[in-house]
């Protein structure tokens, strides 16, 4: 048996915050997602596997562009003509009430809104179950494994899940334990909802895939999805990186001269040397040892204006892209003192938090547009930009 486990595909993602990229260029890193999963359907097909797995939030939203819903069924044609089942379920971006599944091919089997299960027969006579179900609102608090029933007589059994591991607080995605998942003893485990591909176990796998694309700064690193192939009484997954785009953070030193020319071409020189035979790249950079540079250079790389060069420069290079420019020196918040700087560290901690963020989007229900881009934020990146800002002021 051969299948491929994939997850979070957030078709259509906005990719906030890189509006300022030349439009061929943005193009093709708003097109990523899309590429992404064309391409996990081309491996399928050359693989000729006996089905994908697909654990949750296939688009970036609740609410679908035209766009994406043509494209996923464009995708999952090309399936079904090569007699490749996909089984997939909603999960907390995309939910919704499942009901009439007649716009997507016979091959597509949508798990409900209650946990089921589906067996299918291989062409060597082996029976797989696959259990999951589908999110019919954003946020689910209850622990669904219970209602997952364990394996019985089946050659394999499958269980698909989009949730996360339970926390102290801030349940609301399916929480469950590992040993829950051990316990109904299946085969493997596939898991969305966790963007970064990861074992929570090995023996038997239980697998986040990630999502095949990162959508911003705190993706970086490979994506891509798991290739899932029997040995034995085994299910032995193998990661397959297929991102089109990639996100990294780089540290250069800042070159000893008062020539402005010459410390673009030498920050320019140090990406090339760093990412060699790689996906295109988008980069941020920081540059350390700036007390090496004159003030007015200084104050050109700290204003933007190194920055939008070095953009413009390199906007056809087909390798790499700097979207942030950071100096060394601005971990800090300038002017700040010890005791300013704890406190907003403190009051930090006590406003970015997922409670929130959920509350001021209910405000802002009316503007469905900015309450659904506020939800999709990272805390992390908010707490960011409003660094930033706060920089900016002083």
């Amino acid at each position: 048996m051969r299948f491929i486990h994939t997850a979070d595909l957030h078709l259509d993602s906005p990719f906030l915050g890189l509006t300022s990229m030349p439009k061929p260029l943005w193009e093709r890193v708003h097109s990523s997602t899309f590429t992404a999963f064309q391409k996990i359907v081309d491996d399928a097909i050359a693989l000729k596997v006996d089905f994908i797995l697909i654990s949750g939030d296939i688009y970036d939203r609740d609410q679908q562009s035209i766009a994406a819903t043509d494209f996923f069924i464009k995708q999952c044609e090309r399936l079904n003509q090569a007699h490749i089942p996909v089984y997939l379920l909603y999960g907390n971006h995309d939910y919704q009430i499942v009901q009439d599944t007649g716009e997507l091919p016979a091959n597509v089997h949508i798990f409900g809104n209650r946990v089921t299960t589906t067996t299918l027969t291989l062409a060597n006579h082996d029976s797989v179950a696959i259990s999951g179900f589908s999110y019919d609102q954003r946020w689910i608090q209850e622990d669904q494994v219970q209602k997952y029933p364990s394996k019985r007589n089946e050659t394999w059994h499958i269980g698909m899940l989009h949730g996360a591991v339970r926390q102290r607080q801030d349940n609301h995605y399916a929480p469950f334990t590992t040993d829950e998942l051990i316990a109904k003893n299946y085969d493997y485990w596939a898991l969305g909802h966790i963007h970064k591909h990861q074992f929570l176990n090995e023996k038997p796998p239980i697998v986040y895939s990630g999502n095949p694309q990162g959508r911003h700064k705190n993706e970086a690193g490979q994506h891509g999805y798991y290739l899932v192939e029997s040995q034995g009484n085994k299910l032995v997954p193998q990661f397959k990186p297929i991102a089109e785009i990639e996100w990294i953070s780089l540290t250069v030193n800042a070159l000893s001269t008062s020539n402005l020319a010459e410390v673009e071409r030498s920050l320019s020189q140090a990406i090339d040397g760093k990412l060699k035979n790689s996906p295109f790249q988008l980069v941020e950079l920081t540059i350390a040892n700036i007390e090496q540079l004159s003030p007015t250079i200084r104050h050109l790389l700290a204003n933007g204006d190194v920055l939008e060069h070095l953009q413009d420069q390199n906007a056809d290079n087909g390798k790499w892209w700097i979207y942030d420019l950071l100096l060394h020196q601005q971990n800090l918040l300038p002017s700040m003192t010890d005791l300013d700087e704890q406190y907003w560290q403190q009051a930090a901690q006590e406003v970015f938090t997922p409670a929130n963020i959920a509350e001021l989007t209910k405000s802002l229900a009316r503007d469905a547009d900015l309450a659904a881009k506020l939800t999709n934020l990272d805390l992390q990146q908010l707490k960011q930009a409003t660094t930033q800002l706060l920089r900016r002021e002083d």
